[in-house]
């Protein structure tokens, strides 16, 4: 049984011992890792300020899921991919073709919200599905909200990037990502906490079957969306 949490970080693995059982992905980023372009609106997981992007192997492939880390438990993205806003720029500071996308339509205005669209139109751009159209744009983005830009120039910049098969230096790394991921894909059950308070991830019905007779009050989660919301409020 393993008590520490691992994940994927900028192609390097992180591993964390000693996590509380209901510490958030959000909290990690900006206040552990000070990656501050992940932003904190409504905490209720409604808004999208705080959009990331989870990659994780399906059906063979490496697939990247938008999620709302104000309410995703840091224990949920064991054996994944984190990638935030900071990371979609090239070392030498040029711009995603999202980010330039954005730029060039002219899609933000005040900016609290452009790092949320920026990762949720990142996973559009990586969903395999160019080229989109209008209505598979507002779809993708429809957990974004925007106060003050309106959502043409948002919508003008997905159709733009989106338009051909991804080329970025994520899709340049996919075999490595793929390979990282499949080293952390072990069959270990996870336990973090003590009897009173935990986040537990069996591996194995049997697993889950032994762990829900020790603890029968347990809630058992899948998207987790209310726990969060029971920590946030």
């Amino acid at each position: 049984m393993r008590d520490s949490i691992r994940f994927i970080r900028k192609g390097r693995m992180v591993e964390l011992r000693d996590v509380a059982p209901t510490a958030l992905l959000l909290d990690y980023l900006r206040d552990v890792e000070g990656s501050t372009g992940t932003k904190e609106g409504c905490g209720e997981g409604d808004c999208g300020a705080c959009t990331v992007a989870l990659g994780r192997i399906r059906d063979g492939k490496l697939v990247y899921e938008p999620v709302n880390a104000c309410i995703q438990l840091l224990g949920q993205v064991d054996g994944c991919e984190v990638v935030a806003v900071e990371d979609l720029a090239d070392r030498d500071g040029e711009l995603h073709p999202v980010q330039k996308a954005m730029h060039e339509s002219h899609a933000s205005q005040c900016g609290f919200c452009t790092p949320g669209f920026v990762m949720s139109l990142f996973t559009l751009y990586h969903a395999g599905k160019a080229p989109v159209s209008r209505q598979q744009v507002n779809d993708w983005i429809a957990g974004n909200l925007c106060r003050c830009t309106g959502y043409r120039p948002i919508v003008d910049a997905a159709v733009k990037v989106c338009a051909s098969a991804p080329t970025d230096r994520f899709s340049v790394a996919s075999a490595d990502t793929e390979g990282l991921l499949g080293f952390l894909s072990d069959s270990e059950d996870i336990f973090i906490g003590d009897s009173d308070s935990f986040f537990a991830a069996p591996a194995s019905i049997e697993a889950a079957a032994d762990l829900y007779e020790q603890h029968p009050d347990a809630t058992i989660v899948a998207g987790a969306t209310d726990v969060g919301l029971w920590i946030t409020k």
